[in-house]
């Protein structure tokens, strides 16, 4: 048997669970409710882009510095249309921008902006000076502006009235050549449309609500019916499946077509859907705000708190409306300034949020809670006991090789607690089996990381893992022990002999570049691209790092930086350290080897 030792010192800032320093108490922001706090971060947020936005409407987070190439800005940014129409028009009593002028002329700005941007054939194509932009994802845009020509349709006087609703109208119709061959697809699923089905609802929802605001009846008739299916295909789990499996970040987009088409229709199937997917936030969610990876099958958490699609989903729920106050200021921050904290396109959804809200009272939610335990419907289970969260996921899919948006399920496992955050964390990745929970190098030195079956076994007391590759098995249990520890255990049996193969245990630990890694020998390493790797006899068998410490078996070895997988840009594996992980990696090897993995934490509070 192996012991594989870890003790975290409590870091010098404990972070509160969820104590009155966020939702009660915050130095910034004074409204302790919603729709209040919305109000309240939109008009900051307008203000602030006051100064910002271009002469020709373009709305900008910064203004340019001398030679700055502004053909990289993308016309997403123009969603924020939403916010300055819908505080310019809203007589809420905490709206303090209610009829304020500047806001008006802020967003006539942009809808004139916006109306040179679409052709004649109803295309987008952004301009700056005359040269075209990134045009990506505008379908997003149209849906703002469309809000926004509601909202101030008794504003724009006459011409303008015209010149908007014509350019909308052609920009609509050719989103309904888009949409129209897909509609009819057996299934609203990636591998079905040929996109993500977030695009598909977005589309849809946009077009149906160009057809209200327009008074174009033939467009909401085309899509009430894909709205209404697109809301019933949501999973037992309360997700929608982008392939197989849940998508943690595109799914607060789709949970929006669900919300609408309650708000519209009333239509029973949204709000059971609406039910299922707050649940499914609420529980996979770590009690810093941030989405747990573990069962993603297209992102890797970078651990950014995501909060500004489908808030308004979770509002008609008493849970639901404290949850999205909490996410809300989890990503806001401690600063005050909401454009550096969430952007223009997560404001714009900000504002989409408020313009739906459900106002009632608010109820605990279960990052409040001392402990609970959620499966999904698929073999996947998070836990909270105490200051420590761990997931657990069990999901296997077919490999998608020549697609590259779909990660590879490996089996991730993640480990939270409230002093030091995410400790081991990173969800799934593509071609990199030196993450895989449980990879196998065969002696061929080929890999073998996708797991030819994986499941799910637990209770209130405990979840066990079991992982088969070819010729080997692994089970995995994670064992919180009060408040100061947690054991990680695993044990590897060879199904038959495999000489010549060999397996490992894989840890990806969250570290912080620029700071510290110190090793039990005492020496220092400041975490940067300078490749550092370890054995444990280098580094006096222990590593500490953002307060805490690992102790490596004698065969240990750790590695940083490794860099991970993304399926967007240019490049599948950039060098970028923001997303990089120290990977310490146990080998498992004999016909039976068992490990174990404990974490301490010294000063730990049991709440």
């Amino acid at each position: 048997m192996k012991l594989c030792a870890v003790s975290l010192v409590a870091a010098a800032l404990v972070f509160s669970s969820l104590g009155a320093a966020t939702l009660d108490h915050h130095p910034n922001w004074k409204s302790d409710r919603l729709p209040d706090l919305y109000y309240e971060v939109l008009a900051r947020a307008v203000d602030r882009e006051t100064g910002l936005q271009a002469a020709d409407g373009r709305f900008r987070s910064r203004l340019p510095a001398p030679g700055d190439d502004e053909s990289s800005w993308r016309a997403i940014s123009m969603q924020f249309i939403y916010a300055p129409a819908l505080l310019y028009a809203s007589s809420h009593p905490a709206n303090p921008l209610c009829g304020d002028s500047k806001a008006l002329e802020m967003a006539l700005k942009a809808g004139d902006y916006l109306a040179t941007c679409i052709t004649e054939n109803g295309e987008v194509v952004p301009l700056i000076n005359g040269k075209p932009t990134n045009p990506l994802d505008t379908h997003r845009t149209l849906y703002c502006w469309t809000e926004a020509y509601g909202l101030l349709r008794d504003h724009l006087g006459k011409r303008r009235s015209e010149i908007w609703h014509s350019a909308l109208k052609r920009a609509g119709e050719e989103l309904v050549r888009d949409l129209t061959p897909r509609i009819d697809r057996p299934r609203y699923n990636s591998p079905f449309l040929g996109y993500s089905p977030n695009h598909f609802g977005l589309r849809a929802t946009t077009i149906w609500r160009m057809g209200m605001v327009l008074e174009v009846p033939g467009w909401v008739s085309l899509t009430t019916g894909p709205v209404r299916r697109f809301t019933r295909e949501v999973k037992p789990g309360g997700y929608w499946a982008e392939h197989d499996g849940p998508t943690m970040n595109y799914d607060y987009l789709n949970t929006t077509v669900a919300a609408l088409n309650w708000h519209y229709t009333s239509d029973p199937a949204a709000w059971v859907a609406m039910q299922a997917n707050t649940d499914f936030h609420l529980h996979w969610c770590t009690p810093d705000g941030v989405d747990i990876h573990t069962v993603d099958q297209r992102n890797r958490s970078h651990f950014g708190v995501s909060a500004s699609w489908g808030l308004f989903t979770f509002c008609h729920f008493p849970e639901g409306r404290r949850f999205a106050r909490f996410k809300l200021l989890a990503a806001l921050g401690d600063g005050d300034d909401p454009l550096a904290a969430l952007g223009l396109s997560a404001l714009a959804r900000i504002a989409q949020d408020l313009h739906y809200h459900s106002d009632g009272p608010e109820a605990p939610i279960p990052q409040e809670a001392h402990s609970y335990r959620h499966l999904l419907d698929r073999p996947a289970v998070v836990k909270k006991q105490g200051p420590w969260v761990y997931s657990i996921s069990a999901l296997v899919s077919p490999e998608r090789p020549l697609s590259q948006f779909y990660l590879d399920r490996t089996a991730p496992v993640s480990l939270w607690h409230s002093s030091c955050r995410h400790i081991i964390a990173g969800g799934n990745s593509k071609g990199q089996p030196e993450l895989a929970t449980f990879a196998v190098r065969r002696g061929d030195s080929g890999w073998s990381s996708l797991p030819l079956d994986a499941l799910l076994r637990g209770s209130e007391q405990a979840d066990t893992l079991c992982v088969a590759h070819e010729g080997f098995s692994l089970r995995l249990a994670i064992h919180p022990e009060g408040a100061s520890a947690a054991t990680v255990w695993a044990d590897m049996q060879a199904t038959y002999d495999r000489s010549g193969d060999s397996c490992f245990l894989n840890l990806p630990l969250i570290l912080h570049p620029g700071r510290e890694l110190t090793a039990g020998n005492g020496k220092k390493y400041t975490l940067g691209r300078e490749k550092i790797v370890l054995k444990a006899a280098d580094c006096g068998g222990k590593l500490t790092h953002n307060g805490w410490t690992v102790s490596l078996p004698p065969d240990a070895r750790f590695v940083w930086p490794f860099y991970t997988y993304t399926p967007y840009g240019d490049v599948r594996v950039p060098e970028n350290l923001g997303a990089a992980v120290g990977v310490l990696s146990v080998p498992l090897d004999g016909q039976a080897d068992e490990t174990s993995v404990r974490f301490t934490v010294e000063s730990a509070v049991d709440r």
